[in-house]
């Protein structure tokens, strides 16, 4: 068999150059607590997002989605970053949180509910998240429902 100048150049291209690997993917599921049920709308958006496990409580990753939606699966990576040079793989552990957002904003406010994970690896599968906890003030500060 003859081999062609082409096909020895796509050889040589998979063979020089290391494929990159995959972004680290966490995945799981949102659900809401059956308490909360009659206290949101189903058009409250829902943002979730990860978040580093110490310093500041910006998201490193997020999307956007609404109560109507739920429950819903999730896939949080790379390509999410809300900044190019901050990725999920950047981090040895993260946190994962689901917020509905009465205001509909992406600022946590008083009256929001959330549910948080504890801190996971990047490449962590199959989290369960519930959205029970109703945030008290703008510090922050939780309670369950």
């Amino acid at each position: 068999m003859r081999t062609t100048p082409a096909v020895l150049m796509v050889a040589l291209a998979f063979t020089a150059f290391p494929v990159a690997a995959a972004p680290e993917t966490i995945t799981g599921t949102v659900s809401l607590s059956p308490e909360l049920k009659g206290k949101v709308l189903q058009t409250d958006a829902v943002y979730i997002l990860a978040r580093a496990t110490q310093g500041a409580r910006i998201p490193i990753a997020v999307f956007r989605k609404q109560v109507k939606d739920l429950p819903l699966e999730f896939v949080l990576d790379d390509s999410m970053s809300m900044q190019p040079q901050v990725k999920i793989s950047s981090f040895d552990h993260v946190v994962i949180a689901a917020r509905i957002s009465k205001s509909g904003g992406a600022v946590t406010r008083p009256g929001d509910y959330e549910g948080v994970s504890a801190p996971v690896k990047p490449g962590t599968k199959g989290l369960n998240i519930v959205i029970d906890t109703q945030i008290l003030s703008s510090s922050n500060r939780a309670q369950s429902i």
